[in-house]
C-alpha cells in the first residue's frame, strides 16, 4: 500500500506509524513543491514546516511520488535532513473528504 502524494489534495492529513513506533501527522500544503506541516518524532513535538522529500526504499531509490509502507520518509527541515525508521503503517485523516486516487495499492 503506498499514498501517492502528488495526487492529493491540499489540507489533507496522513498518519503514518513508523517501525520505531513513531507516529506522525503530515498535513499538505502545497503538494506540487512538498511543503508538509509535520508533527510526530522525536524532531517535530508540535507543527512544523517541512520540504517532503519522498519515500526512501531499503535500496536508497526515493520515491518523491509516494509514502510507502517499509520506506523511510525523508523531510528537510531547517538546514538538516530528517530520516524516518520504515513505515510500518498509514491512514488519512478521516474527517475530510479525500479523493480515491491518493490510496493505491502498492
Amino acid at each position: 500500500m503506498a499514498i501517492h502524494v502528488d495526487s492529493c489534495e491540499a489540507q489533507e492529513t496522513v498518519v503514518v506509524t513508523t517501525r520505531s513506533t513513531s507516529v506522525y501527522e503530515l498535513v499538505f500544503v502545497r503538494v506540487d513543491r512538498g511543503d508538509v506541516l509535520v508533527r510526530g518524532g522525536r524532531y517535530f513535538t508540535e507543527f512544523s514546516p517541512v520540504l517532503f522529500l519522498g519515500s526512501v526504499a531499503d535500496d536508497g531509490s526515493l520515491n518523491r511520488d509516494a509514502i510507502d509502507i517499509g520506506g523511510r520518509l525523508k523531510f528537510v527541515f531547517g538546514e538538516q535532513f530528517v530520516i524516518t525508521s520504515p513505515v510500518e503503517s498509514l491512514s488519512r485523516d478521516g474527517v475530510r473528504a479525500l479523493s480515491p486516487e491518493c490510496a493505491a495499492p502498492h
